[in-house]
């Protein structure tokens, strides 16, 4: 059966799907390029050649950066950081909430208003600087992971959350004699668990691209992160300068700084890239369970 659409519907239609097609491709087109710059040779980039496609395949920029001690080293300080913040960040935050949200807990709205203030109020960045020096974190990874284990947004969200759950759920759970841990844990985490996945993925992502806190507090590049490498790898485009200073044997000079910035780029990346479509349905699930009350 054909539906009947108005001028003035197929005009929106029109509007819309051209619309959706110039965003994707204003999305898609720099990543494209990017990887065809990473990939092409300095013959071709010079001749102008290269736009969206790889101009005689190049790989030698990925074996440099794959196998460059400092990527390697940033590779394992970005996960280590990623799993060990998002893992406790998403463990206190749920604590925090369930404390804020139970009968039991004395001083539920003084202790909101409590974490309040510093969500809208700060010391700046340094006192923020002299705390975290006066506790020896100065140069070490530390630096990176206590500081920021506390999201007072993750807490207001799952306090919320939990607060719409039926009463009934939780205080069946009491009369059957299960602790505040195990309700917690082992009902109310599975009832919200795609708002937890979505902020799950949220922090993971925020903990990958970490790199202002590694330029306050560290300076052995043997602790920096995949994007602190990939900024002094940028700010210092030389061939073997930066990071991968004494790391590349170039003889022939073949190798382009925009060969290795690409291919840093890349490298960088594609481990969130290649995640996030598993993660996905968790990420649309709980940002709609989030902004839908009841």
């Amino acid at each position: 059966m054909r539906v009947y659409r108005s001028p003035s519907r197929l005009l929106f239609e029109i509007f819309l799907y051209t619309g959706f097609a110039l965003f994707c491709l204003a999305i898609v087109l720099p990543f494209l390029h990017v990887i065809a710059l990473s990939l092409s040779t300095k013959k071709a980039y010079f001749e102008g050649k290269v736009l969206f496609w790889p101009v005689d395949w190049y790989t030698k920029p990925y074996a440099i950066i794959l196998t460059s001690k400092v990527f390697l080293t940033s590779l394992r300080n970005t996960v280590l950081i990623v799993v060990v913040n998002t893992s406790l960040q998403i463990f206190f935050a749920l604590c925090a909430g369930y404390a804020l949200a139970n009968k039991h807990f004395f001083g539920t709205k003084v202790a909101f208003i409590y974490i309040l203030i510093p969500m809208y109020f700060g010391g700046g960045l340094i006192p923020f600087y002299l705390i975290v020096n006066s506790y020896g974190l100065n140069n070490k990874l530390g630096a990176l992971v206590f500081p920021y284990l506390v999201s007072i947004f993750y807490i207001i969200v799952f306090r919320n959350a939990i607060n719409q759950l039926p009463k009934e759920i939780m205080e069946s759970a009491e009369m059957d004699g299960a602790s505040e841990f195990t309700t917690l844990f082992r009902i109310v985490a599975f009832l919200i668990m795609p708002m937890i996945m979505a902020f799950t993925i949220f922090s993971a992502v925020g903990y990958w691209n970490m790199w202002f806190p590694v330029l306050i507090f560290i300076r052995d590049k043997w602790k920096w992160t995949l994007q602190y490498m990939l900024r002094d790898i940028y700010t210092n485009p030389g061939i073997g300068a930066g990071p991968l200073e004494g790391m590349i044997d170039d003889p022939l000079q073949q190798l382009l700084p925009q060969n290795i910035i690409m291919a840093s780029i890349i490298c960088t990346i594609a481990p969130i890239i290649v995640i996030y479509p598993f993660l996905q349905r968790y990420f649309i699930h709980g940002v709609i369970r989030g902004a839908v009350k009841g």
